[in-house]
């Protein structure tokens, strides 16, 4: 479990039977977007907690120490976050709890048109934190590297190292593959692809050095074994392969067709190879796996198109509360406001077609109940940015669904 998790099981914990009124906070702090520099993200979270009088303590006067604690937590560096979590907390008693969150991602629904800033006083507000962990597709790569095998966990931006994939693999197992491996390198780089892939120019000892020995076949087999049961006990959905081309293509045709079907990228090494440092891993993982996910979600929109699915407000909400929707494909920035029957949580588009079942529908804002909708009607979601968010936008009303039916 990774520490992120572990703050996530706490603060689910702590807040599972929250009996006073917890401050939630989330906010955009990406220093790489142009309206954070200078911090100026903390000078919009400021302005949205003075704005907030209703945080009182018992004795109903505004409580001090609670902010104060929360603007200490608010001044900490985090250099590498995308965005902040915080949460701020008198128990039955009066002590005072605060925890702090740094995602290395960024979350649907809470980077906001409005300041990028979403703060709540009253029930604890963790759905966004949820979903991550719950939603977020957990990757894997495998790096093929001469000295030694690794495989990283990778999930919500989050990079480690898995050291007990290979365990069992003996020093001396990796020496004969790294030589084995170097001599094939060797062999393909002194000499060119003849025409139709042959290599003609090659001597009979070149030849046999770039030979694929039995023990090869037989420890290439071993560590595809090695590698599912892996993936398994990490539950990785998706899976990247870094390594030299000829290996990473020669090794995946060991794989099962399960795990081949996982396979999202294929990546060249990093910087120092035998010792990448974190940084440069981050340079090759990250951006190809974003990649894959902007590529997925086109694929998404396309076979709902092919399927066919259902896209725009009324229809999918329609479709939803009937138990037909089995993946529903929401904008990232989602500002849709929709109307909703409070007795039977019943929702739709228009003021019109609420009042068919109540007498006084409310307004709210769909990021609100994204989650309990789906969660109710048994329904995975799905956002998407990039080319895919915009193509919903324009062509597809705004929202889309993939149908069980």
């Amino acid at each position: 479990m990774l520490d992120f998790e572990r703050q996530i099981q706490t603060l689910r914990e702590r807040f599972d039977q929250a009996q006073t009124p917890v401050l939630s906070i989330y906010c955009d702090v990406n220093p790489a977007k142009l309206e954070n520099a200078g911090k100026a993200w903390l000078k919009r979270v400021k302005n949205t907690l003075k704005e907030m009088p209703e945080i009182r303590n018992r004795e109903g006067k505004r409580d001090t120490p609670l902010y104060d604690a929360v603007l200490e937590l608010l001044e900490a560096e985090r250099p590498e976050a995308r965005t902040m979590a915080l949460f701020a907390v008198r128990d039955a008693n009066g002590e005072l709890y605060t925890e702090r969150l740094d995602l290395r991602v960024e979350l649907p629904v809470v980077d906001l048109a409005r300041g990028r800033v979403d703060m709540r006083y009253g029930a604890p507000y963790l759905t966004p934190l949820f979903f991550a962990v719950d939603e977020y597709e957990r990757a894997g790569v495998l790096h093929l590297e001469s000295g030694g095998w690794r495989f990283y966990e990778v999930f919500l931006g989050d990079i480690r190292e898995d050291e007990q994939i290979f365990a069992d693999i003996t020093p001396v197992e990796w020496r004969e593959l790294r030589d084995l491996a170097q001599r094939i390198t060797d062999a393909f780089d002194a000499r060119g692809v003849g025409p139709g892939g042959r290599y003609d120019r090659l001597s009979p000892e070149e030849r046999a050095a770039a030979r694929v020995s039995a023990w090869m076949h037989r420890f290439y087999g071993r560590l595809s074994q090695l590698l599912d049961k892996a993936l398994d006990r990490l539950d990785i959905e998706r899976l990247a392969l870094m390594g030299e081309q000829w290996q990473v293509r020669h090794f995946e045709s060991y794989l099962s067709r399960g795990t081949r079907n996982r396979i999202v990228a294929r990546i060249p090494h990093p910087k120092n190879a035998a010792t990448p440092a974190r940084k440069d891993l981050e340079e090759r993982i990250l951006p190809a796996l974003e990649e894959a996910e902007r590529r997925t979600e086109i694929e998404l929109l396309d076979h709902i198109r092919e399927q066919p699915g259902l896209w725009g407000m009324d229809p999918v909400l329609d479709a939803l509360q009937l138990g037909r929707v089995q993946v529903w494909v929401l904008p990232w920035s989602l500002e849709a406001r929709i109307w909703r029957c409070r007795e039977d949580r019943f929702v739709a588009v228009t003021q019109d077609i609420a009042r068919l079942l109540c007498s006084e529908p409310e307004e709210v804002a769909l990021r609100d109940h994204v989650w309990d909708l789906a969660a109710e009607f048994g329904a995975r979601l799905e956002f998407v940015r990039g080319p895919a968010e915009e193509r919903l936008l324009r062509d597809m009303g705004g929202t889309a669904a993939l149908l069980r039916w």
